[in-house]
């Protein structure tokens, strides 16, 4: 990802983590919001700067090493983090039948 990527993700990290009413973001109960909603903010607040598109927030989502954001359908929401009251609620699943998991031997 390159650093105006990067930048992106932080600041959409901090609106969706910790401050969306900065941004004039409301979060429902999954912590999800408008990707429109979300691109209209950011983008206000830098009138400046070359607009965050909605293909640049695929590329982060997609590339991203830390896996910070999730995007579903129309929405977006951070994963983890959060420090603002709402809290992020997580779908269960049913596991598959087989599960695989790595441990290193050496410590």
């Amino acid at each position: 990802m390159n650093s105006r990527l990067t930048h992106i993700s932080k600041e959409i990290s901090y609106a969706l983590r910790h401050h969306p009413e900065e941004y004039g973001l409301a979060l429902d109960a999954q912590g999800f919001v408008e990707i429109a909603d979300l691109l209209a903010a950011v983008n206000a607040k830098h009138p400046g700067r070359r607009p965050v598109t909605p293909s640049d927030l695929e590329e982060i989502v997609a590339t991203s090493e830390k896996k910070r954001h999730e995007i579903s359908g129309t929405r977006i929401r951070a994963l983890y983090g959060h420090s603002c009251k709402e809290k992020v609620v997580h779908e269960q699943a049913v596991p598959p039948s087989v599960l695989y998991h790595g441990t290193a031997r050496r410590f």
